[in-house]
């Protein structure tokens, strides 16, 4: 498999090297919601830290709601979001250290020039005030919902303009928004001031730094009281909301390192918060803020999701990398489930469908919040890697109670006529079900459980997870570290699994009994080979079970072995447990008429 050149940025051992470097851009943001005409009028300071070795002489900016506009290339595609008419973000001043700039607009990301380029190591301020219609009929990963009784639920994200990641690997990031695939962000600081209705209650990617101003006495009480406890506290119940109260008031947070800024403003969120004790990378402890937002219409199933919250936090936590925010938070609008730092928006219609949307979307500050994958070219290494995770998550939280996997077995052969690989584009697949989640997250718990090894594995991926935590890794990288930290040969598997769409059929073809135990001839009939797992059942009623390693295939399609054993064989089977993805398993047996 052919993989880029090492270099001082991307090491041959897939690690970032000396001269890895990468580009910040910090938020300094005022937004106000008008909850009567549904506008979002904001103001921003982007301070762009030019961390590179390349002198900039534009800017790409994201636009990412411009994707419901008339000329976006999903609207080009026949797959308009429905909102009719819809004008966009409406940029009314931009201006790059003071100076009025101009800029060229193509739909979901704009070019701005620079009067005077960025050299390396410097810094410039680009101020920019906008504004833009709330969309109501697209739930295009936000949404409003106005379905409750105490006042609808708005959910906003890729709400502001924000700079394209200039990196290493393209330079600038400008494929456009079109929905399917999702985000490639820059880390930064955020400082956002959200002005809605006095009566709402906000959630939000960052630390509420005004609590005593935004809350009455007793609810800032209680929520410092849930900051220390393992028990759900209600700071607003449905006999609490605040009910006639006129005027606004402006919701301050901070976020740290994080990737995007989202938020959640509603009169209908009953409010519930906890904590929960997790470990540091220094070997002490902190606890982490865990607080949900939902209407009293969704009662009945979000009774339990403070709980759910602080499962995933402390078991990822535990796992993969501490979690390295103060807090982490989940509200229920229309978007059925959506992931952004220390915020996810989601739904759920029973309990343990909210369990797993939940630990789904939590999941996701880890693949991609921390370590910041190129979601639009690369959507396996978020939602392949997190689907997999989930999947153990899910196991340790339900344990020996009833419940249903997070991933069942793959049928590689419901799948066999799917000639795509795994690391396409987002953007050009119809659906991302099968080839961004369900399929890269069996294919590692098959590299774990089949082909590596568990404890070898997991010290290989928590390796990857540290060395690229707040950085921007690509695939070769992965395939890199995963060899070097396992110390085994898996360019097999990442070309046959990941990069190509190649087909695994593995066969018996002839077994013969030999004087001291059975000779037994294996073709592979596929494009795709593996280990081989074989299980001999003898007449004494001896099972006897080997693992012929990849090597088999090096020189030819053919492999006979000899197999010493004292009794007559009866059964001979290759992947018994059906843990391999074998697209033909009539061939798979053999038996003693």
């Amino acid at each position: 498999m052919h993989l880029p050149t090492p270099n001082a940025i991307r090491t041959a051992s897939g690690m970032p090297g000396e001269a890895y470097w990468q580009q910040q851009a910090d938020h300094d943001i005022t937004v106000r919601l008008d909850v009567a005409s549904n506008i979002l009028t904001g103001s921003e300071s982007i301070k762009y830290y030019n961390n590179s070795p390349d002198t900039l002489s534009f800017i790409w900016l994201q636009l990412e709601q411009n994707v419901h506009r008339e000329d976006s290339i999903r609207s080009k595609e026949g797959r308009s979001t429905g909102e009719d008419s819809f004008e966009g973000i409406h940029i009314t001043t931009l201006e790059v250290d003071d100076v009025p700039a101009d800029w060229h607009d193509y739909a979901t990301v704009a070019k701005v020039l620079l009067r005077h380029p960025l050299e390396p190591n410097d810094t410039c301020v680009l101020q920019i005030d906008w504004s833009f219609s709330m969309p109501v009929k697209s739930g295009l990963r936000m949404g409003y919902d106005d379905a409750y009784e105490d006042g609808p639920v708005w959910e906003l994200a890729q709400w502001f303009p924000a700079p394209c990641v200039y990196d290493d690997v393209y330079g600038w990031n400008t494929l456009p928004y079109i929905g399917r695939g999702e985000f490639y962000t820059n880390f930064g600081d955020y400082k956002v001031a959200i002005t809605v209705p006095k009566n709402h209650s906000v959630f939000a990617s960052g630390a509420l730094t005004n609590a005593s101003e935004v809350l009455s006495l007793e609810e800032h009480t209680r929520l410092k009281t849930a900051r220390q406890s393992d028990a759900t506290i209600e700071i607003r119940s449905k006999e609490t909301l605040p009910q006639d109260v006129e005027g606004e008031q402006t919701w301050h947070f901070e976020g740290k390192q994080i990737r995007t800024f989202a938020w959640a403003s509603s009169a209908s969120f009953i409010w519930e918060a906890s904590s929960v004790e997790i470990p540091t990378l220094d070997g002490s402890t902190k606890r982490v803020l865990c607080q949900v937002g939902y209407p009293k219409e969704a009662s009945e199933v979000w009774d339990e999701a403070v709980e759910y919250l602080q499962h995933a936090v402390r078991y990822y936590s535990e796992t993969l990398y501490p979690y390295p925010w103060p807090q982490m938070s989940m509200t229920r609008g229309k978007e059925g489930g959506m992931e952004y730092p220390m915020l996810v928006f989601c739904r759920g219609s029973s309990h343990q469908s909210l369990f797993n949307v939940t630990d789904h979307e939590v999941g996701h500050n880890w693949f991609p919040m921390l370590v910041n994958t190129d979601e639009r070219r690369h959507a396996w290494m978020d939602e392949g890697f997190n689907t997999f995770v989930n999947y153990y998550s899910l196991e340790a939280f339900y344990g020996d109670r009833e419940h249903k996997p997070d991933i069942s077995k793959y049928i590689a052969s419901k799948f066999m006529h799917d000639l795509k690989a795994i690391n396409t584009p987002a953007d050009l697949l119809k659906s991302r079900g099968h080839l961004s989640y369900r399929k890269p997250g069996y294919g590692l718990r098959f590299l774990r459980e089949e082909i590596i090894g568990e404890e070898r594995f997991d010290e290989a991926w928590k390796e990857y997870i540290h060395q690229w935590a707040f950085k921007s890794p690509r695939p070769a990288d992965f395939y890199r570290i995963m060899e070097n930290a396992s110390g085994m040969d898996l360019q097999w598997f990442f070309r046959g699994f990941f990069e190509e769409s190649l087909q695994l059929d593995q066969a018996i073809t002839e077994v013969k009994q030999t004087e001291h135990g059975v000779k037994i001839t294996f073709r592979s009939l596929g494009d795709w080979v593996c280990p081989v797992k074989v299980r001999i059942t003898c007449e004494d009623e001896s099972v006897h079970t080997y693992t012929l390693p990849v090597t088999i295939w090096a020189w030819s399609t053919k492999h006979a072995q000899t197999f010493d054993l004292e009794s007559a064989v009866v059964l001979v089977e290759i992947d018994a447990d059906r843990a391999y993805p074998d697209i033909k398993l009539s061939n798979n047996e053999w038996s003693l008429e």
